[in-house]
Parts: C-alpha cells; structure tokens; sequence
C-alpha cells in the first residue's frame, strides 16, 4: 500500500511541479508533511540540506529521501521514478511545441506571465523553511519563541551568497560548522 501511495503521490507531484526543485519545494512539503505525514517540518527542512548537498536536481532527490524514509529502497526506486516520469513526458511535448512556436508573440507571453507564479512558488517555500529554522514552524512564531542564532546565522549566509557567491555544499557545511560550534559555545539544547 505505501509504495501505491508514494507513487500516485509522487506522480501527482512530479507532474504539477514547475520551476525546478526550488519552486515546488512548498508543493511537495505540502503532500509529504501535512497531506501525507510522513515525516515532520523538521525532518523535511534536514532532507532539503541533505538534498541540496548530494548530487543532482532537488525535486528528484527529496523523492529519493522520501522514498527511502517510507518503504526503504523499493521505495526510493517509485518515488523518484514516478516523480522524473511526467516531466519526461511533459518536456519532450514542451519542446516540440517550444522549437516550433518560440517566436509567436503569444508564447512568449505564457512564458513571462509563468515567472511570477515560479517566483510565488520559491517566496513561499522561502518562507516555510525560514520559519521552520527560526520558529519551529510558522504557527510557533513570536519574537520570545524566535531561535536568534538561526536568524543570525542565515543573515551571515545572505551575505556570504550575496558577495562570495558560494555554491550550496559550501553554504550548507558552514553554516551547519557555525551552528554547531554557537550552540555548543554557549551550552544551548538543540
């Protein structure tokens, strides 16, 4: 029954979610947490880190780490397949209608009014990683509950990505090296 439901999950999700890893991170949080439960906001958030520092696109590989986490490798093998099928599908359709109507005004219209919604997608999944660091979820935030290391900590990477222009492997391992050297600094439990 759990790979059927991984599966049609991933299948649904593979075939709605548009703008790369990053633009449906909310999508899949969505079914994987709330809809589905398997697994926390938490547990979620470390799979996305974990994701971003393995190789390959996103989507694909939290598909994997779901997989993995709900039926082992059986499931790591549905999860990412149903997840990649659609898109194979949908970019091979795509890119014949693309390479024979890219000049049409009317394409290029459907393409620009498609960047606002892409960006709506990474805003939002923006906002749920941010509060699940700061606050230990959205619905938990108050500036007595706010984790201020974690906010101190994601202003220094905004600004080490915004002038250094590190990749994610890089971005994640500092930040996971400062994090663990303040709160064991300063005895706090994590």
């Amino acid at each position: 029954m759990i790979l059927f439901d991984l599966f049609t999950t991933f299948i649904l999700l593979g075939a709605f979610s548009f703008g790369g890893g990053l633009g449906s991170m909310e999508l899949i949080r969505n079914r994987v947490v709330s809809v589905r439960g398997w697994m926390t906001d938490a547990e979620f958030t470390d799979i996305i880190s974990i994701s971003e520092m393995t190789p390959g696109p996103l989507g694909i590989n939290i598909a994997s780490f779901v997989g993995a986490r709900t039926a082992g490798i059986p499931g790591t093998i549905i999860a990412t397949l149903s997840y990649v099928l659609p898109a194979v599908a949908i970019v091979m359709i795509m890119a014949r209608i693309y390479f024979h109507y890219r000049n049409l005004r009317i394409m290029q219209g459907v393409l620009k009014g498609l960047r606002p919604a892409i960006a709506a997608m990474v805003l939002a999944a923006a906002i749920t990683l941010s509060s699940t660091a700061w606050w230990n979820g959205i619905q938990n935030a108050s500036i007595s509950n706010t984790d201020w290391i974690a906010v101190l900590i994601t202003l220094i990477m905004l600004v080490i990505l915004g002038k250094k222009k590190t990749g994610p492997i890089t971005t994640i391992l500092g930040s996971g090296i400062i994090g663990a050297s303040i709160y064991a600094i300063l005895g706090i439990p994590i």
